[in-house]
């Protein structure tokens, strides 16, 4: 076997993407993106203000939140089959909040934080947890947060990246199960919902073989500013007298330094399977912590494992939408319908923080990952999954680099270069597909990455900050000013913007009309939601 299941997609399946039905049903890839962003002050320190209610509320608006902190932005698109649009609603929400910020403010482009107060301090600069009103809904986003506060610190909450969130059509599931059906008895005894939620935890298992080469190609947070360090052992090397780094590092954010939870490694959750993961998954949910359990009641939700679906880390989730039912509840009877990846830093250099080159290659990868081989992963192949990631996010770019697979050490080099050729295998019936070249082109421009690495985002940072004498604290805002001008000058359609003046108003009145609503004590409230939790595993049982 070929450098730890690098292989290339089986020829039968090399031929069903031929298909001209399978060629139209492309078109029809769902993507939507998410990105957190910091409001920092003319000063360079985090904002000390509040969400500005000029955005609406960060309750109820579709797309504009906030993730942990009252500064901390989450930009979200809708999910939409035209990539075009999808970058045009992310650069529009970004000319939106940046036309209302508070005067002085600008938007943090990086992922690592900006300077950061003592998160111990209650005076006025402190971080402040992000709060949502005084409704049931609101007052338990604002305790979860305080129980991650509690239990991992609000600097590492501060971190943060975009969210890539992809899905394929219906059309090319149905084409997919047809064809397997033919050549594999055993799928014409499963129900097409239960295929296709196999099928995305075939791509999620890929996904992580494969996940190191996500910060190697776009990881761009080599260094942090001193301010996160606080109370934190590590072993960064001093780049200047406000910023430490890696010299070989690729993405801090993806470290053990950066957003990890050893708690969480120790109930790994599998993803062989959908009954796996989410039995896997209740138990991390109703499990006592002996780590948590000490918190009182007023510092946490619950003293699990995990509080909430949300606060399990990693790279890659299988998710469904649905409004009305808990995650782990509505994924027992409806299955799965898209995945989030997880592992993409904002790249400071881009105004978006992604780039739509960066979109096309990340297609490729995705698709590669739901048709080429996925056995379910060994507890070995689990840990070379996780040494692969911190030796990359650590020491990515060192010179002749090896990472580990199951057939021994292997270049980076060489592994990188032989997943290229095998999703290149894609990009030209991609290309044909949508009638373009820029499937080809991704693949091209990030295989120059893998053979220099001076190519990559990690890398052009740490030369500028070298070159130029600047801080990682001082080269992050100045991006971020330029940034915010681009985004100011950004032109967007009169009735783009009227919708999305007319949303602050919409989810501030739903916001008003929740807390005006007779309801149960918070208390109470909680103690439904904790029971909730717990009775999912008789549905968990049912699937």
């Amino acid at each position: 076997m070929k450098n730890n299941q690098v292989l290339k997609i089986e020829a039968n399946l090399a031929s069903f993407l031929q298909n001209e039905q399978v060629h139209a049903s492309l078109a029809g890839i769902r993507r939507g993106i998410e990105r957190e962003l910091i409001r920092t002050q003319a000063t360079g320190g985090i904002s000390d203000k509040t969400h500005p209610v000029e955005l609406g509320s960060a309750l109820t608006h579709p797309y504009i939140t906030t993730d942990f902190a009252e500064a901390q932005l989450e930009l979200v698109t809708p999910a939409m089959d035209d990539r075009t649009a999808t970058f045009d609603s992310l650069a529009s929400l970004h000319h939106f909040v940046a036309t209302r910020l508070p005067e002085g403010e600008t938007l943090w482009g990086a992922s690592m934080p900006p300077q950061l107060p003592n998160d111990e301090a209650e005076s006025e600069g402190a971080i402040r947890i992000a709060s949502y009103g005084t409704s049931n809904a609101g007052l338990l986003k604002k305790r979860y947060r305080e129980g991650l506060a509690n239990r991992y610190g609000k600097r590492m909450q501060l971190i943060s990246g975009i969210h890539y969130n992809f899905s394929l059509p219906e059309a090319f599931w149905i084409a997919l199960y047809d064809h397997q059906k033919s050549i594999d008895s055993s799928v014409a005894q499963m129900p097409l919902e239960a295929f296709v939620s196999e099928r995305y935890f075939h791509m999620i298992r890929n996904v992580l073989r494969h996940s190191w080469l996500v910060p190697y190609l776009f990881g761009a947070s080599p260094a942090v500013d001193n301010s996160y360090l606080q109370g934190k052992a590590h072993a960064l090397e001093v780049f200047d007298d406000e910023t430490c780094y890696l010299p070989w590092a690729t993405s801090l954010r993806l470290s053990n330094l950066g957003y990890s939870s050893d708690e969480q490694s120790s109930y790994p959750i599998s993803f062989n399977n959908r009954q796996q993961y989410l039995s896997d998954l209740h138990n991390a949910l109703t499990r006592p912590s002996e780590r948590y359990l000490h918190l009182d009641i007023d510092q946490q939700m619950n003293g699990s494992v995990l509080q909430l679906e949300n606060e399990l880390y990693g790279s890659v989730r299988p998710k469904i939408v649905n409004d009305t039912l808990r995650p782990l509840y509505a994924m027992c009877h409806y299955g799965v319908q898209y995945v989030e990846l997880r592992s993409m830093d904002n790249n400071p250099y881009l105004p978006l923080g992604i780039a739509q080159e960066q979109s096309h290659f990340l297609d490729l990868f995705l698709v590669y990952s739901a048709l080429a081989p996925s056995p379910e992963l060994t507890e070995e192949e689990r840990a070379i999954v996780v040494q692969r990631q911190e030796l990359v996010a650590t020491q990515g770019r060192k010179p002749d680099l090896t990472l580990p697979t199951l057939e021994g050490e292997v270049s980076l080099e060489t592994l990188g270069l032989d997943l290229l050729d095998a999703i290149q295998q894609i990009a030209a019936l991609f290309d044909d597909a949508f009638s373009t070249d820029s499937y080809q082109t991704s693949i091209f421009s990030e295989r120059m990455k893998l053979q220099n690495s001076d190519l990559t985002p990690s890398a052009k940072l740490l030369a500028q900050m070298k070159n130029q004498g600047l801080s990682h604290q001082g080269l992050m805002q100045r991006l971020s000013d330029e940034h915010l001008l681009v985004h100011l000058q950004h032109q967007v359609e009169t009735e783009k913007m009227d919708n999305l003046t007319a949303l602050v108003d919409e989810s501030l009145s739903k916001q008003q009309q929740m807390e005006r609503q007779p309801d149960i004590s918070f208390d109470d409230f909680l103690k439904k939601q904790n029971q909730l939790q717990r009775d999912c595993k008789q549905q968990e049982m049912m699937v």
